[in-house]
This record gives structure tokens, sequence and C-alpha cells, in this order.
């Protein structure tokens, strides 16, 4: 859709442009105040004149016309422009925030997908981890050892049941993420204490 907007914009203000510019007539430079005085004295020697200085007359009145329907056009044209341009900058902000809260995303949150079990893949385990995706071995396993250290339930004592449940989850995902990084089966892992 933005691309559409942004298309009619640049086709609207072609459009006025050349109107502006190329597809000038003999009345261009006067206002619209002077062209209703021309037209008026057009008119009245319309009725008085006859032959080619009628036709003239005619032709002088048939360009007035003309004029006033290239400024009506270089208007609508404009605004047309203007108001896609607009529209399609609200659509890219906007899009842009969707983006910018969708990769905000809690890395320890739910799983996306239905079923309870996510295929995690390599660049989200890394972020999970803190590391590149093509870590060497000893600093995935390094990182995964300051990322179970850091949540350590032991160090809990008595809070919530929830936040233990919470920190659970937390350390099995980041056990999962190290065996993606690691290319290893899933393996057995002690969510009371931290790995040695």
């Amino acid at each position: 859709m933005r691309i559409l907007l942004f298309l009619i914009a640049l086709l609207s203000g072609g459009y006025a442009g050349y109107l502006s510019i190329v597809a000038k007539t003999s009345y261009s430079s006067f206002s619209p105040a002077q062209l209703d005085q021309i037209e008026a004295e057009q008119t009245r020697q319309l009725d008085r004149t006859s032959g080619d200085e009628r036709d003239n007359h005619l032709i002088s009145l048939s360009l007035i016309r003309d004029e006033r329907t290239r400024l009506f056009h270089i208007q609508v044209a404009g605004g047309v422009a203007a108001l896609s341009l607009f529209s399609a900058l609200v659509l890219t902000l906007v899009g842009k925030r969707g983006k910018d809260s969708g990769q905000e995303e809690d890395p320890y949150g739910p799983p996306a997908e239905s079923g309870g079990s996510r295929q995690m893949d390599r660049n989200r385990a890394a972020a999970i981890l803190g590391v590149r995706p093509d870590a060497p071995r000893a600093v995935i396993e390094a990182a995964l050892q300051a990322q179970l250290a850091e949540k350590d339930p032991s160090q809990l004592g008595g809070h919530d049941p929830s936040l233990r449940q919470k920190i659970h989850q937390q350390r099995e995902e980041l056990q999962a993420a190290a065996n993606v990084l690691l290319g290893r089966r899933e393996l057995a892992f002690n969510p009371e204490g931290t790995q040695g």
C-alpha cells in the first residue's frame, strides 16, 4: 500500500510539475483577477465583431478557459500528491513502529508457535546466549555458564513460586540455545543447580 501511495504521489507531483512548467498557455502569466477582466472584455468584443475578428475572440476565450482548467488541474494534482505522500509516510512510520515493538520480544517469552515446542534457529539461540551465531565452542560454553550462574534458583530462597518457575524456564531455554549452537542433541538438565 505504501509503495502504491508513493507512486501516486510521484505521478501526481510529476503531472503538477508538467502543467506548471511545460503546459503553459499564452495567458499563464496573468492572475485570476486579470483573467476575469480579459474574459469579460473578450466577451464584449465578441458580440460587436464578425468574421475573422470574431474567430480571434473565440480563440482567446478558449485559451482563457484552458488556462483556468490548467490552474485547477495543478491544484488537484498537487493536493493528491501531498495527501498520498503524507499517507505513505504515516503508514511507513506506523509500520516501522510495529516492527520495532516486534523486535523487542522477550527471548524467554512463551513459544510463538502452537504445541509448546519451538524450533529455535541459530540467530535466536545466539541472541538468547548473547553471542554471535558463529561464536567458537568455548565462547558459547562460557556464555552458557555465565547465564546459568546469573539465573541460579538456589539464590532465590523463599521467593514466589511463579518467579522460580520462570527462572527454570529461562535456564532450560539457555541450555536449548547452547545445544543448537553447539550442534548437539538436548542434554539432561538439572534446573536446581548450575552445570559444572
